[in-house]
């Protein structure tokens, strides 16, 4: 079997140097940061499994392959499993804080400022990009100062006066304000008023280009639930990727003088929380492609680019293997997934508008065609998997309200989460919780000052280690 299984061991590669690293000078010009969202070391594990032995894919999880992987411990200053609000504000300041807290500290009574200012303070161009909305936690910890992360509004007023120049994301929660905020001003507005333009073109941004604009917001025109980028297993082509984004970012703030670029793939969280280990594993080798745009430019510039991938933390305690199957997997029937746990409640939802007496055979056949449970075949639905399908569909469809459950981030029901659950079981994935978890991340290093990641180390040593290895005192 030509499967390369990512193997951790608390012993890491260590790239040895005649030189002492902390004796060094570094200089790394252009610095890409890549944080998957929810990404643990599991999360990496089955997407390099599943493209290896299933998509037969020769480039596989790309980062995989990095001189330098090592872990990082992920708590906050207030609780030991963190929120990606405090996780993002450490990766992005070096600065442990508070749950919910972005850019301040953890009694917000001190303003925390990101390495993307320092950069910028520097002379270097600064992008910011995200497959969720660009006023969600992570990407939000590297331009705004707020108590909440529920703040989107106040944040994203924040973006607007960052000086940044390259924005891109599925979109705003709120750009026109909270609901009961009814004399706010939009967020196109304020940014109108600074001279930034929005575009939900990839063409725009080429024209803006041409015009010589200091900072230019990009937003997908077809986003999904929560103004994110489609998932990956959702995504027409008509559809904007995270690599597609991040090629474009690229172009938008390369320069002699260098920059630094986060992006952030989201949505492998927001999977993670639905316990969809088939959307999961897509978001995650989505989020590998992108980071295959700045290994491309690495390769040009290997001697002053420097990439660093990691999480923030993890979501859903993802394994692979559980007790039903022991020691087996089948990984192969997560192929026949071809929608997310949320498209999937879409069309039950749909199919019981246009169908509301449909029986039990004809729900099955909705089910088999968007995940490929079936009650013959190898993988076979058993007696009690059918049981539980049935109860779920009685609930769904007998009940003239069903409850529609709202998980942290997307809609779902009870008769698509217990099609998910069986299709897992069968895939041999296990998952401990709906929600994040304590376990270290991986932390994965390629290019000028790589050496500095090789240790076990927290969070917070991530971006004062990028600093430098750019050069870049505080």
């Amino acid at each position: 079997m030509k499967t390369k299984v990512l193997l951790f061991l608390l012993t890491t590669s260590i790239v040895v140097s005649s030189c002492n690293s902390s004796q060094k000078n570094y200089e790394a010009k252009y610095v890409f940061l890549f944080i998957g969202d929810g990404m643990g070391i599991q999360q990496v594990n089955t997407a390099q499994l599943f493209s290896d032995s299933v998509l037969n894919d020769s480039v596989g999880i790309a980062f995989t392959k990095f001189p330098i992987s090592s872990m990082s411990t992920t708590f906050a200053a207030t609780r030991y499993i963190t929120c990606s609000a405090a996780a993002g504000t450490a990766l992005s300041t070096g600065t442990k804080t508070s749950i919910g807290t972005i850019g301040l500290n953890a009694t917000h009574t001190d303003t925390l400022y990101s390495i993307a200012t320092d950069f910028k303070k520097a002379g270097k161009k600064v992008a910011i990009l995200t497959s969720v909305s660009i006023d969600h936690a992570t990407p939000a910890a590297f331009y705004a100062h707020k108590g909440s992360r529920s703040s989107y509004y106040e944040i994203a007023k924040d973006l607007v006066v960052s000086n940044y120049d390259f924005f891109a994301s599925g979109g705003f929660v709120e750009p026109n304000g909270s609901k009961n905020d009814s004399a706010a001003i939009s967020i196109f507005q304020l940014g109108a008023a600074r001279g930034i333009p929005f575009t939900s073109s990839l063409t725009g941004v080429d024209s803006l280009m041409k015009l010589g604009v200091n900072s230019i917001v990009f937003s997908a025109h077809n986003p999904g639930e929560g103004s994110s980028l489609q998932y990956d297993i959702d995504q027409s082509d008509s559809d904007i990727s995270l690599r597609d984004i991040t090629r474009k970012a690229i172009e938008v703030v390369d320069n002699p003088n260098g920059f630094f670029i986060m992006v952030e793939g989201g949505k492998i969280d927001w999977s993670c929380h639905d316990n969809d280990a088939a959307t999961t594993i897509r978001e995650v080798i989505s989020f590998s492609k992108a980071i295959e745009e700045a290994i491309a430019f690495y390769k040009k510039h290997p001697n002053e680019t420097l990439i660093i991938v990691t999480a923030d933390h993890e979501t859903g305690g993802m394994s692979l293997g559980n007790t039903k199957n022991g020691y087996k997997n089948h990984l192969k029937i997560l192929a026949k997934q071809n929608v997310s746990q949320e498209k999937l409640h879409s069309a039950i939802e749909k199919f019981k508008i246009v169908t509301p007496n449909a029986n039990f055979k004809d729900v099955l056949k909705l089910i088999e065609e968007h995940t490929g449970l079936s009650t013959d075949g190898d993988h076979a639905l058993t007696a009690e998997e059918l049981a539980d399908l049935n109860v779920a569909y009685q609930i769904y469809f007998r009940n003239k309200k069903p409850k529609t459950d709202k998980n942290t981030y997307s809609k779902t029901d009870l008769l698509a989460k217990t099609a998910i659950s069986i299709l897992n079981t069968k895939a041999g994935i296990g998952w401990t919780s709906s929600t994040h978890t304590g376990s270290p991340v991986p932390v994965f290093a390629i290019g000028e000052g790589q050496e500095l990641f090789s240790k076990f180390q927290d969070n917070v040593d991530i971006p004062k280690n990028i600093l430098k290895a750019s050069g870049i005192n505080r």
